[in-house]
């Protein structure tokens, strides 16, 4: 599952740069672009840095770029709802990546994300422009901090689902 999804990630990356993107998803030194903080208890990599587009886009740079592949009913969901509605934790994502990611690259968390899912049955593609979510990073971000605040205390959080499979 996860190659397929890489593999069509590497796609992605080539068509939006045929197509006028200036796409970055390695730092010069080779890895990703990512960041790490709480002791590198919340961290993330990121899967570009658009640091330009086609003109006729108008799409304002740097912006944050994701790559999801979906199942079908999944993909149509999104295409349907928006990727807020649909996969709220795809959204927090985004959100705080943006946020942490504003002291590497400044401006990132000015341009709005642009998400992309692909469906992994008929390999349509959903692009979709994501505005920053100042208050949802933050409010991920205290979530994060309370996790790690009670794990640390030895407090064990109520789980989320009753089903421990869950």
């Amino acid at each position: 599952v996860f190659e397929v999804g890489h593999a069509l990630e590497d796609l992605a990356i080539r068509w939006l740069r045929l197509a006028g993107f200036e796409l970055y998803t390695r730092k010069a030194s080779g890895g990703q672009f990512g960041f790490s903080v709480a002791d590198g208890r919340i961290r993330g990599h990121v899967d570009g840095v658009i640091a330009s587009a086609p003109a006729a886009l108008a799409l304002r740079c740097p912006s944050l770029w994701e790559c999801k592949t979906m199942s079908d009913k999944s993909w149509r969901d999104t295409v349907k709802q928006g990727v807020t509605l649909s996969k709220p934790v795809y959204a927090a994502q985004l959100a705080v990546y943006q946020a942490y990611m504003e002291g590497a690259i400044p401006g990132i968390s000015q341009s709005p994300a642009l998400f992309t899912a692909i469906n992994k049955d008929s390999q349509e593609i959903w692009f979709e422009l994501v505005p920053f979510d100042g208050g949802l990073a933050q409010r991920m971000s205290d979530r994060a901090v309370r996790v790690i605040s009670a794990s640390a205390a030895g407090e064990v959080l109520p789980r989320l689902a009753a089903t421990p499979a869950h």
